[in-house]
């Protein structure tokens, strides 16, 4: 039976250094901070460096802009007339993928770069669509085309600022010799 109270260190030996834990019966000690001390780690030492917070923030304003597009035939009324199907059908599909790539890329910001540049070309698609798919002059189109528009610039500058603060920060770790 130990006893609670603490026991003073070895002559010559400094009381930090003392071993007070027993072994375990894995045949070590176990590992853990002193009471009060700071950890062994801290989320830099798991994940290599602080997420970008620029990437996140833009891949979230990416990720709203998708949820809009995606909605936007229901809340701007452009109803799935005959004439105006492939814009009603366009903008829910297309907005869909917009923000799961951009969710996907928020959650893990250092991670996967790659979808901040698709989503670059899916806005890219979304300025030019209006024209490539040639919507007909139908009740809504002018909307939806707007909106097409104004979505799609969004979403290319905030793909493109996610990608480009990733890309800065990856070449400044290995630069610093992190990664």
């Amino acid at each position: 039976m130990t006893s609670r109270i603490p026991q003073q260190p070895p002559p010559g030996r400094r009381f930090e250094e003392s071993d007070p834990a027993p072994v375990a019966s894995q045949g070590h000690q176990p590992v853990a901070p002193a009471y009060g001390s700071a950890p062994f780690h801290t989320p830099a030492t798991f994940y290599g460096a602080r997420e970008p917070a620029v990437a996140n923030v833009a891949s979230g304003v990416a990720f709203l802009a998708g949820v809009w597009l995606a909605l936007a035939p229901f809340a701007l009324d452009y109803a799935p007339a005959a004439e105006g199907l492939e814009g009603y059908w366009h903008d829910i599909v297309i907005g869909a993928a917009i923000a799961v790539l951009a969710l996907v890329r928020s959650l893990a910001p250092r991670h996967l770069p790659e979808l901040s540049l698709v989503n670059v070309a899916l806005g890219v698609w979304l300025v030019f669509a209006p024209i490539v798919l040639g919507y007909e002059p139908w009740p809504g189109s002018t909307t939806a085309a707007v909106n097409n528009v104004v979505v799609g610039g969004v979403v290319v500058a905030m793909g493109l600022l996610s990608a480009m603060a990733t890309y800065r920060r990856r070449r400044r770790n290995e630069s610093e010799g992190e990664l």
